[in-house]
């Protein structure tokens, strides 16, 4: 015959673990790990990050985005030394980001290039979400010396004229031309 003991201490320690594992289950499906993701932050990169020349040499520099969301059209001054750079003729090329039909512009100053691309409104785009190669653009060599490369008055805007989503954590790789 079978004989059962009870044991009230034993019992109490089994209901003790039982509630904290039911603790555990619980606080683990209301953590903030199982909502949404985060968003990833928009990032601006000048690739290369860093060039060195001969003086009177031409270079590429491609610009590329990662993690764009419904990004309609881009505008930006890319500025650099004059008295070390200067942008070579036709000097922009736009890149494979761009799935359609587009709007652009450039306009070459003395120490920067004024860069506005943009899908066009008739193409029933809603904007282009992902990664890729904005435009590449070309820079002379024409001094001994270093110029940072950088943007200033960026703009990067949804259809409806409102910056795209991720644009207050945007993250900027600038770059560097280095002549010798």
């Amino acid at each position: 015959m079978l004989r059962t003991v009870f044991n009230p201490e034993l019992h109490g320690k089994r209901i003790l673990l039982l509630i904290m594992i039911a603790v555990m289950l619980f606080s683990l499906s209301c953590s903030s790990d199982s909502t949404e993701p985060e968003e990833e932050n928009l990032k601006l990169v000048f690739s290369p990050a860093e060039q060195t020349v001969p003086i009177n040499t031409e270079v590429e520099y491609t610009i590329s985005i990662d993690n764009a969301k419904k990004l309609f059209a881009f505008s930006a001054e890319i500025v650099f030394d004059n008295s070390i750079a200067e942008l070579v003729q036709d000097a922009v090329v736009i890149g494979g980001f761009w799935n359609s039909a587009l709007v652009e512009l450039s306009i070459e100053e003395e120490d920067r290039l004024n860069i506005t691309i943009s899908l066009q409104q008739t193409a029933n785009e809603d904007g282009v979400d992902g990664n890729g190669d904005l435009f590449t653009f070309s820079i002379k060599g024409i001094a001994i010396g270093e110029s940072d490369l950088a943007f200033e008055n960026l703009q990067m805007i949804d259809e409806d004229g409102n910056e795209v989503s991720n644009f207050d954590g945007i993250e900027i790789t600038n770059g560097k031309l280095i002549v010798e």
